[in-house]
């Protein structure tokens, strides 16, 4: 679903460099604000997403749900060739050169650079204000947050994605644990369960505990009560919980209890397919690769370990927004309202975690046992906050924990040296 899970490419995008503040001058600045009006609505929108296979589908099939309610609207989709962080360049150069699309897929900290470097994307406020159609309320309030930029909506989030646990039920059962879901459900899946399972998988003849991977050293930060900038942008990464709860993980790697993290986005979701991982701490995105592919042996998802009393975790935000420059603004809302409703991001369900929780009804997600904890974790999210710098901030701090993860470097070292690098570019 994500560019940064489909064949490692967001840690190789992000090393290059190739992405950051000022990289490109947007456009003259455009009207703030145009109300939708109430005329009939017809023309052209272009739509620039990715998605292949299971999600192209999901894309045709929202298009065609716009369709039976805006008939006179053609949707010239454009699916793109990688992902949302590798063709990010193209949409910037796309943009400077006045060819705009009309609706463009973002991620995370995409809105608040495109609004800070030319206010390419429309504000959304007086069209939602004009639709009583448009039940902001149904949305999960932690994705609402990141559709914003300096209290303005320019966004409309369609996926809300919590980080997770998979984990193999037939190893657990043949090491004598406890089922994990169980476990969280009655709120004792907490740090010294995490790792007595971690132990007792390999004693039993897992290869592994656990696996995760280094990109999401921001989630481990969370997933103890740490953070790595708080409100004011100052870097904290260095304070609290995030040396803690970065130097227990990187002791698991250094007592080969885990495997190195230093890999390709979504590299360790075949070892787990193979029963040579116990668990894999991750997004909910890979269940339905699990489930269209039966690996052998029964597996399930459930919520994070809490640590330090504290169950939490990242939420990655994938939303839809407008650009200021489109010619048909009324056409466009219409197409971006109209694919977040409850039967547009039902649809969506397929593939992703939808942002409405009238969806997530409709789509039966309370019935399907390894979303139901995916659910409970959206409740329990967070997200750095989004800056200009965007990526490089997330460069900086995995080019300064490598070493740590590598086992050259404490905790403490390696995120007083991400810190400082962190102040120095959002200095900069």
């Amino acid at each position: 679903m994500y560019g940064f899970n489909d064949n490692g490419s967001r840690r190789e995008f992000l090393r290059s460099g190739a992405f950051g503040a000022g990289a490109v001058v947007l456009g003259p600045r455009l009207a703030r604000s145009r109300r939708a009006p109430t005329t009939a609505i017809s023309g052209t929108i272009s739509l620039w997403a990715w998605g292949a296979g299971p999600e192209f589908d999901a894309w045709q099939e929202r298009i065609a749900y716009f369709n039976s309610k805006f008939p006179d609207v053609e949707v010239q989709f454009e699916p793109l060739a990688k992902n949302g962080y590798e063709e990010y360049p193209q949409l910037l150069t796309r943009i400077a050169g006045g060819n705009a699309p009309d609706v463009i897929r973002v991620l995370n900290f995409q809105p608040t650079q495109l609004v800070s470097e030319g206010n390419a994307l429309l504000p959304l406020d007086d069209f939602i204000a004009a639709s009583p159609d448009f039940d902001q309320s149904d949305f999960f309030e932690s994705v609402m947050r990141g559709a914003m930029v300096d209290g303005t909506t320019y966004t409309v989030p369609q996926n809300g994605e919590p980080y997770v646990l998979y984990y193999n039920k037939d190893a657990f059962a043949a090491a004598g644990l406890d089922d994990a879901q169980e476990m969280f459900v009655a709120g004792t899946w907490d740090d010294a369960a995490f790792l007595a399972a971690v132990d007792a998988l390999m004693e039993s003849g897992v290869r592994f505990g656990v696996a995760f991977e280094s990109w999401n050293y921001d989630n481990f930060c969370f997933m103890g009560g740490g953070a790595v900038l708080d409100e004011s942008l100052a870097p904290v990464i260095d304070h609290g919980a995030s040396p803690e709860m970065l130097g227990l993980l990187a002791g698991l790697v250094a007592d080969q209890k885990a495997p190195s993290p230093v890999v390709a986005g979504g590299a360790n979701l075949e070892p787990f397919r193979n029963g040579d991982v116990g668990m894999y701490i991750m997004g909910p995105w890979w269940g339905p690769a699990l489930e269209a592919t039966p690996p052998e042996f029964a597996w399930n998802v459930t919520g994070l370990p809490s640590f330090n009393g504290v169950t939490a975790c990242k939420l990655e935000i994938d939303s839809l927004a407008i650009s200021s420059a489109t010619e048909n603004p009324d056409a466009a809302w219409a197409f971006v309202k109209t694919v977040t409703d409850t039967e547009g991001l039902r649809i969506w369900s397929a593939v992703g975690t939808p942002t409405r929780r009238t969806a997530l009804a409709e789509a039966g997600y309370e019935s399907i046992v390894w979303r139901k904890d995916s659910l409970t974790m959206v409740d329990k999210s967070t997200f750095t906050p989004f800056t200009v710098a965007g990526a490089a901030v997330d460069t900086a701090a995995m080019a300064a924990l490598d070493p740590m993860w590598e086992g050259s470097a404490t905790a403490e070292e390696a995120t007083a040296d991400a810190a400082e690098q962190i102040g120095e570019l959002l200095a900069g």
